[in-house]
């Protein structure tokens, strides 16, 4: 009776869900959501702002990108390889975009009452 608890154990412990590890360096949901946020105001207000010249918008883009990593303490390679993690982990990203989507939607509201 032992040997078949004991293989009964050994097997249920072999199907548990294997747990998936954030990589250091990689942003949490949240704090990634907030930038995600952020990055695609600062790409719509180019897609805005380009027909008054190409290159003042790329370069206002581009600062605003600095700004975005320097508020958030990061640089260019950590946000990129952040987004190349969860880019592998759809379930993941699909996630942070609601959170990022909700967050603008309460944006919105607060400045159109």
């Amino acid at each position: 009776m032992k040997i078949i608890l004991s293989i009964l154990s050994v097997l249920l412990l072999a199907c548990t869900a294997p747990k998936t590890e954030i990589l250091t360096g990689i942003l949490s949901e949240t704090e990634f959501a907030n930038m995600l946020k952020e990055v695609h105001l600062a790409e719509a207000a180019f897609e805005l702002n380009k027909s008054k010249g190409v290159e003042t918008a790329k370069k206002a883009l581009a600062n605003t990108y600095s700004e975005i990593y320097s508020t958030h303490n990061i640089n260019k390679d950590r946000f990129e390889k952040t987004l190349s993690y969860y880019g592998n982990h759809p379930e993941e990203l699909e996630q942070i975009y609601s959170k990022a989507l909700n967050g603008l939607m309460q944006e919105r509201t607060t400045l159109n009452p």
